[in-house]
């Protein structure tokens, strides 16, 4: 993945463009009265559900795989009335990678919970908030993203960023993800050497000892 191409305003600018367009989408295979009741009609404001980011910092070593949960949370006043209730995209921070997102609750075994990156002038995943049950209001949806720190990378963000087709509060949309990333252990590349070292010497404790078996029955 690399995310370290992009600035993070740039990125967030891709990424809520085809949020926009993914909505779009959903919204017009949506059957009448489906939809999201619209703010001030009906119920008032039940369709009105002001969606925030959940995001957590990546924590870990280098090389090391840590699970960051990220999601969205509805801050209310309402909640979706069904058909299309939104998205989130997440931008890894540069220097790591998203290994994987499994799903929870069941037996599936596929490696994202959210579409992947499509190509490397889109590097975001992409998670469709219909999948799961619509938060209420005071409620949040998370998932476990799997992330792995392959190097450090001073300053580097990634991004989370959600959509509701009817959220009153667009400006709280958006927040950065951070790394917290300490070198990798002296100890990760001593336990390879050593193990390398040891094998080199059965090795030749092997080729010696055959040596010696075949001088004895000549």
């Amino acid at each position: 993945m690399r995310a370290e191409r992009f600035a993070p305003s740039a990125d967030r600018a891709v990424v809520r463009l085809i949020g926009g367009v993914v909505l779009a989408l959903v919204a017009l295979g949506s059957t009448a009265g489906q939809g999201w009741a619209q703010p001030g009609s009906g119920s008032g404001t039940h369709g009105a559900a002001d969606y925030t980011p959940v995001t957590a910092t990546v924590r870990g070593r280098v090389g090391d795989t840590v699970v960051v949960r990220l999601g969205v949370a509805n801050l209310g006043p309402g909640a979706p009335a069904g058909g299309a209730p939104g998205t989130f995209a997440v931008v890894p921070p540069a220097g790591t990678t998203i290994t994987s997102i499994p799903w929870e609750g069941d037996d599936d075994d596929r490696r994202y919970a959210c579409r992947p990156p499509q190509d490397e002038d889109n590097p975001f995943f992409l998670c469709d908030l219909s999948e799961w049950p619509a938060p209420a209001p005071g409620a949040s949806i998370t998932l476990g993203f799997h992330i792995r720190i392959d190097r450090r990378i001073p300053g580097a963000e990634g991004s989370l960023t959600v959509y509701g087709p009817h959220d009153p509060v667009p400006g709280n949309d958006s927040a950065a993800i951070r790394v917290r990333a300490a070198p990798a252990p002296p100890l990760r590349w001593q336990q390879g050497a050593l193990a390398a070292g040891a094998l080199a010497a059965v090795v030749t404790a092997g080729g010696w000892f055959v040596r010696r078996r075949r001088r004895g029955m000549s």
